[in-house]
């Protein structure tokens, strides 16, 4: 099994979608490898006229792209470990997906996009600044003006998440499960890019984090944080 990732400068692992799947694979106990990319690598990945994006897995001879279909991939491939997506859990779960690129990944693009961009390797650089100016019609330097600001409201947005952590130690239940992984990537994205830092301290969102940062052995814990 092998899982392309992007990485950083740093060599940090900074997507929230591979961070979904490297989560999944750990959860399942499937030994992989990363194989590191850049995004001006990810061009040359496919073959054939395939349009690869990260994340990308390679398993016995496929290359299989979107976190959503990997993990489909993986509880069929793998039938005899711990299921990611069921029958009754996957419709929910792919709502909570949708809700996650919205109520995080949009906000924390606002919060972070310029530091990530710092960090990136020089070689991505020019080609990160001209998507992303382009996709969100101003300046890095303008996206991420007065976050101080907004901060309080994307604290507020994650009260879902505070209400759901009142009754388990886990978005899943007294266990970690595809929601916590698919809420962490967002918060594995902000803490590899920026050191803006997006909880409080006191907040039940961030004694989540930290107990997911330390899941599989600190896996999470170990990827260089921004600095």
């Amino acid at each position: 099994m092998l899982l392309y990732d992007l990485v950083n400068a740093r060599r940090a692992h900074f997507s929230p979608n591979s961070w979904r799947v490297r989560m999944a694979l750990l959860h399942k106990g499937i030994p992989f490898e990363v194989k590191d990319v850049l995004f001006t690598d990810i061009p040359s990945l496919g073959s054939g006229g395939d349009k690869l994006t990260i994340p990308t897995i390679g398993h016995e001879g496929q290359l299989i792209t979107d976190s959503w279909a990997i993990v489909q991939h993986l509880d069929a491939a793998f039938p005899d470990t711990q299921r990611l997506l069921t029958p009754a859990s996957a419709p929910v779960l792919k709502f909570f997906q949708y809700w996650a690129q919205t109520g995080l990944h949009g906000p924390i693009a606002r919060l972070v996009l310029k530091d990530l961009h710092e960090r990136l390797d020089p070689a991505d650089q020019a080609y990160f600044r001209a998507s992303r100016e382009k996709s969100y019609k101003t300046t890095l330097e303008e996206l991420q003006a007065g976050r101080e600001d907004r901060l309080d409201a994307f604290r507020r947005g994650l009260q879902p998440m505070r209400l759901a952590l009142g009754h388990h130690a886990y978005l899943s239940g007294e266990q970690p499960g595809y929601a916590d992984y698919l809420a962490f990537g967002a918060f594995m994205w902000a803490r590899t890019s920026s050191p803006f830092e997006l909880l409080a301290e006191d907040d039940p969102v961030h004694a989540w984090r930290e107990r997911c940062l330390d899941l599989y052995d600190g896996a999470g814990r170990r990827e260089p944080v921004a600095i």
